[in-house]
Order: C-alpha cells, then structure tokens, then sequence
C-alpha cells in the first residue's frame, strides 16, 4: 500500500475521534479549520511514525498536540462557570451534550484530553501513552475528574 492511501485509510478509519476531538477543543465556527490542522500534522508527521506505538496512539498524540496548540491560541473562547446551565435550570437540564460541554469547558486541557480520550473508548494504558503520563497517573485523573463531576453537575 502506498503512501497516500495508507494515510487516507488511517483518516477514514479515526474520522469520527478527530472530529469529535476538533468539536470539543474548538468552538462551533472553527472546529472544521482545527479537523483540517490535525489532518494536515498528521500527514506531515505521518512518515515520522516508527512503529513503536500503535498507529492509534500515534494518531491520538499528534491530534491531540494540534488541538492543545490550538488552545494556546488567543482566539479561543472560555465559558464563564456561571453561563453554565446546571440540571434543574431548564432549558438545557436534559441536554447531556451541554452538560458534558459545559464540564469539558472548566477544565486543564490535560484533564479535558484525559477525559476525551476515555469517552473514545481508549484503554487507560493507551490514554496514558498518548498524554506521557503513567497509567495510575490516569486512574488517578480519571478518579478526580469523576469526583469533580459530581459535585458541580449531580444533584444530591
């Protein structure tokens, strides 16, 4: 298989991860440019890739540096915890999207990455590859954010 179409393949087969990683670390008018800035680190890196980690594990570090790039950048929009709708405030209270985005929006992007890659569905031993971190290092996030979760969005 060529060059091409062993990146177009790989492309394909994360399309849905990449967007929903662009969806969540870019606001609704720039998520499709984010998408377009993975895909092209990923191509540019694409012949760096050496086989010591899985390709997905691969995949997830480059798109995840670009969107944390993309974070530092000046342009992105913060949301105010108190422009946060909470359950029982109507309107939004049966929305799990706008309670999951309204928690992804307070926190580090280390802890908004280790969340999103768990949501994918990635095994902790790979989440902790991708980030650099040891798999308690993970556990132990994961744990937090749990917890974090709790206190600001389930009702007693």
């Amino acid at each position: 298989m060529d060059r091409e179409t062993a990146f177009t393949a790989m492309v394909e087969d994360n399309r849905g991860a990449l967007a929903r990683l662009a969806r969540r670390y870019a606001g609704p008018d720039d998520w499709q440019d984010l998408l377009q800035e993975m895909q092209l680190q990923l191509w540019r890196s694409f012949d760096s890739f050496d086989g010591r980690a899985q390709r997905s594990t691969w995949l997830y570090r480059v798109a995840l540096n670009t969107a944390l790039s993309h974070v530092r950048k000046p342009r992105r929009e913060h949301h105010a915890l108190d422009d946060v709708p909470e359950p029982g405030d109507g309107g939004h209270a049966g929305d799990p999207l706008a309670v999951l985005d309204a928690f992804l929006a307070m926190l580090d992007p280390v802890q908004r990455s280790i969340l999103l890659l768990d949501l994918e569905g990635l095994p902790r031993e790979h989440v902790a590859e991708v980030l650099g971190l040891s798999v308690n290092a993970v556990a132990v996030r994961m744990t937090r954010l749990r917890q974090l979760f709790e206190q600001r969005f389930l009702e007693d």
